[in-house]
Protein backbone atom coordinates (compact mmCIF):
# COMPACT_ATOMS: atom_id res chain seq x y z
CA UNK A 1 0.00 0.00 0.00
CA UNK A 2 2.86 2.72 1.20
CA UNK A 3 4.38 1.91 -2.66
CA UNK A 4 1.16 3.53 -4.33
CA UNK A 5 1.16 6.11 -2.02
CA UNK A 6 5.19 6.71 -2.62
CA UNK A 7 4.17 6.93 -6.78
CA UNK A 8 1.21 9.18 -6.26
CA UNK A 9 3.51 11.51 -4.83
CA UNK A 10 6.03 11.26 -7.67
CA UNK A 11 3.40 11.59 -9.87
CA UNK A 12 1.93 14.27 -8.89
CA UNK A 13 5.37 16.20 -7.96
CA UNK A 14 6.46 15.61 -11.62
CA UNK A 15 2.92 17.09 -12.70
CA UNK A 16 3.71 20.06 -11.08
CA UNK A 17 7.18 19.96 -11.93
CA UNK A 18 7.11 19.46 -15.72
CA UNK A 19 5.15 23.04 -16.16
CA UNK A 20 7.53 24.99 -14.37
CA UNK A 21 10.66 23.70 -16.29
CA UNK A 22 8.57 23.94 -19.67
CA UNK A 23 7.29 27.80 -19.03
CA UNK A 24 11.34 28.53 -17.84
CA UNK A 25 12.08 27.62 -21.08
CA UNK A 26 9.75 29.51 -22.87
CA UNK A 27 10.44 32.73 -20.96
CA UNK A 28 14.17 32.22 -21.10
CA UNK A 29 13.52 32.55 -24.85
CA UNK A 30 12.40 35.71 -25.06
CA UNK A 31 14.45 37.53 -22.28
CA UNK A 32 16.52 39.72 -24.71
CA UNK A 33 13.45 40.82 -26.52
CA UNK A 34 11.40 41.81 -23.28
CA UNK A 35 14.64 43.91 -22.21
CA UNK A 36 14.89 45.49 -25.12
CA UNK A 37 11.27 46.54 -25.17
CA UNK A 38 11.03 47.41 -21.27
CA UNK A 39 14.48 49.45 -21.76
CA UNK A 40 12.76 51.98 -24.98
CA UNK A 41 9.69 51.76 -22.80
CA UNK A 42 11.63 52.92 -19.74
CA UNK A 43 13.49 55.71 -22.34
CA UNK A 44 10.33 56.93 -23.58
CA UNK A 45 8.53 57.76 -20.70
CA UNK A 46 11.64 59.37 -19.03
CA UNK A 47 11.31 62.35 -22.15
CA UNK A 48 7.11 62.00 -22.64
CA UNK A 49 5.85 61.68 -19.14
CA UNK A 50 6.79 65.68 -18.42
CA UNK A 51 7.34 66.88 -21.74
CA UNK A 52 9.21 70.03 -22.71
CA UNK A 53 6.64 73.05 -22.68
CA UNK A 54 7.02 74.79 -26.20
CA UNK A 55 4.76 77.08 -27.94
CA UNK A 56 5.52 74.95 -31.44
CA UNK A 57 1.92 73.81 -32.35
CA UNK A 58 3.78 70.84 -34.38
CA UNK A 59 6.88 70.18 -31.97
CA UNK A 60 4.17 69.54 -29.36
CA UNK A 61 2.31 67.44 -31.33
CA UNK A 62 4.48 65.04 -32.08
CA UNK A 63 5.89 64.97 -28.40
CA UNK A 64 2.06 63.62 -27.91
CA UNK A 65 2.50 61.28 -30.60
CA UNK A 66 5.25 60.27 -28.59
CA UNK A 67 3.07 60.21 -25.28
CA UNK A 68 0.45 58.01 -26.86
CA UNK A 69 3.27 55.17 -28.07
CA UNK A 70 4.54 55.45 -24.57
CA UNK A 71 0.72 54.49 -23.60
CA UNK A 72 0.83 51.82 -26.12
CA UNK A 73 3.87 50.23 -25.52
CA UNK A 74 3.02 49.60 -21.92
CA UNK A 75 0.01 47.82 -23.14
CA UNK A 76 1.48 45.98 -25.03
CA UNK A 77 4.08 45.02 -22.73
CA UNK A 78 1.32 43.77 -20.54
CA UNK A 79 -0.36 41.47 -22.84
CA UNK A 80 3.27 40.44 -24.12
CA UNK A 81 4.15 36.76 -23.78
CA UNK A 82 5.82 35.59 -26.60
CA UNK A 83 9.75 37.03 -28.34
CA UNK A 84 7.20 38.36 -31.46
CA UNK A 85 5.20 40.25 -29.10
CA UNK A 86 7.66 41.95 -27.32
CA UNK A 87 9.69 43.07 -30.31
CA UNK A 88 6.27 44.66 -31.70
CA UNK A 89 6.15 46.67 -27.89
CA UNK A 90 10.21 47.49 -28.98
CA UNK A 91 9.14 48.69 -32.52
CA UNK A 92 6.28 50.79 -30.44
CA UNK A 93 8.25 52.43 -28.43
CA UNK A 94 11.02 53.24 -30.91
CA UNK A 95 8.52 54.98 -33.11
CA UNK A 96 7.63 57.32 -29.93
CA UNK A 97 11.08 57.82 -29.44
CA UNK A 98 11.73 58.59 -33.44
CA UNK A 99 8.51 61.33 -32.36
CA UNK A 100 10.32 63.06 -29.13
CA UNK A 101 13.55 63.35 -31.48
CA UNK A 102 11.53 65.14 -34.11
CA UNK A 103 9.85 67.21 -31.54
CA UNK A 104 13.56 68.38 -29.93
CA UNK A 105 14.92 68.97 -33.38
CA UNK A 106 11.85 71.38 -34.71
CA UNK A 107 12.32 73.42 -31.10
CA UNK A 108 16.49 73.45 -32.23
CA UNK A 109 17.39 71.54 -29.43
CA UNK A 110 19.69 68.34 -29.49
CA UNK A 111 17.89 65.16 -29.46
CA UNK A 112 18.16 63.76 -25.76
CA UNK A 113 19.41 60.45 -26.38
Amino acid sequence: MTWVVLAAVVVLALGALVPVLLGRARRTGSADEEITARARYSQLGHHVEHPVATDDAEAAALLRRGRERWHATGAALAEARSPQEFALAARIAAEGLDHVAAAYARMGRPAPF
